[in-house]
């Protein structure tokens, strides 16, 4: 009985590992398409055969399945991330020298945005005091009809009024598009972004129809959320010299932000689900007394939530101006 469980286990192993490998194959950068689509087809209907095709020879068959799996998921986990031609606001990378109270911020994205028209991508170089660190907000993207599909933002701000908001995103090329599922296999590089509000926040708020963006102040101390933001940014300039790849489950804009958070800031075990969920950053986040917790998490999104109709970025004279214009819009709820 038990060795025909173990032979049982043995085999639903070789058709997971073989599926996966097909898919990993099929999100192979920068493997041609072409190529990518037939060896997703036929590197498992290769392996699945020598595996369970009846006939002589089954022990030297398997054996050769093993090796054709070892061989490419070796390859999978030691592969890098590839320069490809970026779409233009992923072209340049953040990264960041922090000097005591001095943080400067190398390509810090300001684009300009209107709706209808293309992006115009402005890198630009920005020098922040960290001993003017006030605070921190949670921004949430909420999208598409599943309430697990939601993406995480963090704006940190300064004395001066600027912000720096952190997206975590998947890097990608030019003409493509964020794919969840690829996420799973290793195709796209990281790409933590530093921009302005009056970017990231735009940028969604001018589509046709307008993105929501909800704002939720964090309650912590300014002492935490500079320890917080100088490792984002240790992680940022890691990143910039050493490309990793984004991943659904354990680098994605939600978990990389809980991988980074101090102790002090956020502990999340590893089996909470809301760890790995960003539609549920919400409620892990009141039940972690970080946001408002005195109201239920529909109601404090409704209350939080940006109106969709409020007055462009290029009507006031700064970043930081705009920036006070939307908090105002809020407290006027």
């Amino acid at each position: 009985m038990l060795n025909r469980a173990a032979r049982v286990a043995a085999s639903l192993l070789i058709v997971v590992l073989a599926v996966f490998c097909g898919l990993a194959i099929r999100y192979w950068i920068p493997w041609p398409a072409w190529l990518r689509d037939v060896g997703a087809l036929l590197f498992p209907v290769a392996v699945l055969g020598l595996w369970f095709a009846p006939g002589r020879l089954r022990r030297a068959r398997r054996g050769m399945g093993a090796v054709l799996l070892a061989v490419l998921l070796g390859a999978y986990w030691t592969k890098a991330p590839v320069a490809q031609n970026w779409r233009d606001l992923h072209a340049e990378e953040a990264w960041a020298v922090i000097d005591g109270d001095r943080a400067t911020i190398h390509n810090f994205r300001d684009a300009l945005h209107d709706p209808g028209v293309a992006s115009t991508p402005r890198w630009t170089t920005q020098t922040f005091d960290l001993s003017t660190l006030e605070g921190m907000d949670l921004i949430l993207q909420p999208f598409g009809d599943l309430k697990a599909m939601e993406h995480v933002m963090l704006s940190f701000r300064f004395a001066d009024g600027r912000h720096v908001v952190v997206s975590m995103e998947a890097r990608q090329a030019s003409g493509a598009e964020f794919d969840p599922l690829a996420g799973f296999f290793r195709r796209d590089p990281i790409y933590p972004e530093l921009a302005t509000e009056r970017d990231l926040f735009w940028e969604r708020l001018a589509r046709t129809p307008p993105d929501e963006i909800q704002i939720y102040p964090i309650r912590q101390s300014p002492e935490v959320v500079r320890v917080y933001f100088e490792r984002i940014l240790r992680f940022t300039t890691q990143v910039h010299e050493r490309p990793k790849f984004y991943s659904t489950l354990t680098e994605s804009c939600m978990t990389s932000f809980i991988n980074l958070a101090p102790e002090r800031f956020a502990s999340v075990p590893w089996y909470d689900l809301r760890r790995w969920i960003p539609g549920y950053a919400l409620p892990l986040f009141q039940q972690l007394g970080l946001v408002d917790d005195t109201i239920p998490a529909d109601a404090l999104a409704r209350v939080s939530s940006l109106p969709t109709d409020v007055r462009p970025p290029s009507e006031f004279p700064d970043d930081a101006s705009w920036s006070a214009y939307l908090r105002a819009q809020l407290a006027a709820k």
